[in-house]
């Protein structure tokens, strides 16, 4: 079976189907015929789907997902075409609303041959379209889980566009989601020097820790809902606080959209708090 769910005829051949067995699994809703030569099982991406019926490939961001890379908020749809004319014009007659474009060169072998864009050309695209503090928490998570190798993750950078090389110093396996990635990206572009993931008091992991005194906690869309949660998070931040500690909670929507706001609090209170040395 090929990856995500999606098949090929000659995959399904190899497995003994013949021309009324596919017939009678397409009826049954246990394939779907994507496009001539490509069918899918119920779960794959419907995304990548999408892609395939426009004439593309699922790619950049939204492959990375796939490969199980941290997916920006607001992304659309990414897919990779060929760069020849008729993909080109196909693109601009297909491509709905929501979904962003790359033109992928025949060398890439990033067509036909697949049902979403290979780890590494996705990352290639990465570079390419998205701002630096993405590009770093996409990355990141890639690294985080074991996806990619370091080495190869610095290699396909310099391959990548010069404004991007100075990345591969900044990345940081460790870091354990995307905002907090942002983060440790942005406060340290603001020349803030921070550390993730520290414990402190001996028992609690805090996401980012400056200088020892300052902690920010970084609340993710899905977390901290329930009541228990919250009481237990209060309980936290108070204990941490007891050595003189200043913790800082900060919400998914603000790290995404509101950046100004979060590093205008953390210089504030660095001005106004920083012992003295």
């Amino acid at each position: 079976m090929a990856d995500f769910s999606f098949l090929t005829t000659d995959e399904l051949r190899a497995e003994g189907y013949d021309v009324e067995r596919i017939r009678a699994e397409i009826a049954g809703g246990a394939l779907e015929r994507v496009i001539r030569g490509w069918y899918c099982r119920p779960g794959a991406d419907r995304g990548a789907v999408r892609a395939m019926r426009l004439g593309g490939r699922i790619s950049c961001v939204s492959a990375l997902a796939l490969h199980g890379g941290w997916l920006p908020p607001d992304a659309g749809l990414h897919i990779g075409f060929p760069s020849h004319a008729s993909g080109r014009r196909m693109a601009r007659r297909t491509a709905p609303e929501g979904t962003v474009a790359h033109w992928h060169p025949k060398a890439a072998s990033t067509g036909s041959a697949f049902a979403v864009t290979p780890l590494e050309h996705a990352i290639a695209d990465l570079l390419v379209c998205q701002p630096p503090q993405f590009v770093v928490a996409t990355l990141d998570s890639l690294l985080h889980r074991r996806i990619v190798q370091r080495n190869r993750v610095g290699a396909l950078i310099l391959h990548g566009p010069l404004r991007t090389h100075f990345l591969a110093s900044r990345l940081h396996p460790a870091s354990g989601s995307g905002i907090e990635s942002i983060v440790r990206f942005g406060l340290g572009s603001a020349g803030i020097d921070v550390r993730i993931q520290v414990v402190v008091r001996g028992a609690y992991r805090v996401d980012v820790l400056i200088d020892d005194w300052l902690v920010l906690e970084l609340d993710g869309r899905d977390t901290h809902a329930q009541r228990d949660s919250f009481t237990k998070d209060r309980v936290r931040e108070a204990t941490i606080m007891r050595d003189g500690r200043i913790v800082l909670r900060f919400s998914y929507a603000t790290v995404m959209y509101d950046w100004a706001f979060l590093l205008a609090c953390v210089q504030d209170v660095i001005r106004q708090h920083a012992p003295v040395r």
